[in-house]
């Protein structure tokens, strides 16, 4: 085969980047190096086929992810890369930006903050209306869109920074920004004030989850791709259960709004825990690379990664970066690269992904899943806050060990479909409410929350990642999220 060499064979240089070249159907006419075919091809291809993983496929993912924490490098014959301990803490450190979106998103849901009836009444019942007594409609969707802006606008400059400065430094000045965020929204006199600082903490959101999506690409061993790109969701799941479970600290009636504002100023902890710890985090060798700094490359890889054969790793990691380098300067911008012939399909999926992640309802049921918990007659509403959440954590968790045993196509298709087949449930729940359906919504809501864990609740962002070169997924993922 054209593509593939012996490790101690001296690579050849290839003048531009080939991926248009590859032969998705055929390998054997592939004309890209192993990096190329092993990335590029198995995530198109797995979207095209729904080959079943063999019992060898499934005995060898078991392995892996069963031995992730005991992992030895004598057992490593096949000279892969395998997670350090400081890999692992560098993925903890990154993952503060994960929790503080998760954290922004179920913050607002209290159900006493808002509600329509009461916050409209001359003389507001005590308990109810908690956040700006007086509030609209209008502003209280003001200061929820707030927060969707301002993602969007994070996401949107992060590739600059990130591709400029590095990841590094990316992820942790971006602490600085949630702990802006934060101040302003603890601080904030009404809720104008209010709706810029959730803003600012969406700029913060929309800049950490961009980022760390394609840190997290880069630094992850082949063979671990969805378990470390499942993190991402997971940590998001635990910054929603966290500001949830303070949630049963807020008194039936405040008598302050101080005993509810300093869940408001929960980023301020998670930004300070990210500058304090920011020299943890290591570099993604693929940037350094694209910043022609291959020595620095092969120092961050020996801290990365169990000792192994570094250098053909390297060598391999090398050519491939230079060829991608080479044709996106070539082009006018990266964003022109991206939508031209070569990249339009790969492009055009990711930005569908991403879009359906975020429009799907799951965000949605996380708001507001406590007025549906009250039509069956909970009345602790904070519990529903728990059981979403909790439920989102353990099946994000469960997705990260056993989703490389299956294919990204069938994952994709089949939990769409239950996502589908959920929603259709509920919506017919709601519309023809009685004491059975009111029960059978909840059934729905879990199957949802279900086959979003394992469709484009974990693939999402992870299969966007995977269908661009690294050159470009800072600019894809910038504009796909």
């Amino acid at each position: 085969m054209r593509g593939l060499r012996s490790r101690h064979e001296p690579q050849k240089p290839i003048k531009q980047f080939q991926h248009a070249n590859t032969d998705l159907r055929n390998p054997e006419r592939s004309s890209v190096t192993d990096l190329d075919q092993l990335i590029f091809q198995s995530t198109l291809h797995s979207l095209m086929h729904t080959t079943k993983p063999t019992s060898a496929d499934r005995l060898s993912v078991q392995a892996t992810n069963d031995d992730f924490f005991d992992t030895k490098p004598e057992s490593n014959p096949e000279n892969h890369l395998l997670p350090s301990s400081a890999m692992r803490r560098s993925v903890v450190v990154a993952l503060l930006g994960a929790v503080q979106f998760g954290w922004i998103m179920g913050e607002m849901a209290y159900l006493p903050y808002n509600n329509n009836v009461y916050c409209k009444m001359p003389h507001i019942p005590t308990g109810q209306c908690l956040l700006y007594p007086g509030h609209t409609s209008a502003e209280w969707t003001m200061q929820s869109t707030a927060w969707a802006v301002g993602g969007g606008v994070g996401a949107l400059l992060s590739a600059v920074p990130a591709d400029v400065f590095g990841r590094k430094t990316t992820l942790g000045y971006n602490g600085l920004v949630m702990i802006v965020g934060g101040l302003v929204q603890m601080l904030a006199g009404d809720i104008y004030t209010f709706a810029v600082g959730r803003g600012v903490s969406g700029i913060a959101s929309g800049v950490a989850i961009n980022v760390l999506n394609n840190y997290m690409r880069e630094i992850s061993p082949l063979q671990w791709r969805m378990f470390y790109g499942t993190l991402v969701q997971i940590a998001i799941a635990i910054g929603a259960l966290l500001v949830t479970t303070f949630m049963y600290l807020i008194p039936k009636v405040p008598s302050s709004e101080w005993q509810f504002k300093p869940l408001f100023g929960g980023p301020i902890v998670l930004g300070l825990l990210q500058l304090a710890t920011t020299r943890f985090l290591l570099e993604s060798p693929t940037w350094l690379i694209q910043s022609r700094q291959v020595d620095a490359a092969r120092h961050v890889m020996t801290h990365l990664y169990l000792p192994c054969d570094l250098d053909a790793h390297l060598a391999k990691m090398t050519a491939s970066i230079e060829r991608q380098t080479q044709e996106a300067e070539s082009a006018s911008s990266k964003l022109a690269l991206l939508v031209s012939p070569k990249y339009r399909a790969q492009f055009s999926i990711a930005i569908v992904l991403s879009t359906v992640q975020q429009l799907c309802g799951m965000n949605a049921l996380v708001v507001y899943g406590p007025a549906m918990f009250k039509a069956i007659g909970i009345k602790e509403l904070r519990l529903s806050n728990t059981l979403v959440n909790y439920g989102r954590f353990h099946e994000m968790t469960f997705a990260a060990r056993v989703g490389d045993r299956s294919n990204r196509r069938t994952l994709l298709l089949a939990g769409s479909v239950g996502m589908f087949l959920a929603a259709m449930g509920f919506t017919l729940c709601q519309i023809h409410m009685n004491d059975t359906t009111k029960w059978l919504q909840i059934v729905c809501t879990m199957t949802f929350v279900l086959s979003f864990c394992f469709s484009v609740g974990s693939l999402g962002w992870l299969v966007s990642t995977e269908l661009v070169p690294e050159a470009l997924g800072a600019t894809s993922g910038a504009v796909s999220t």
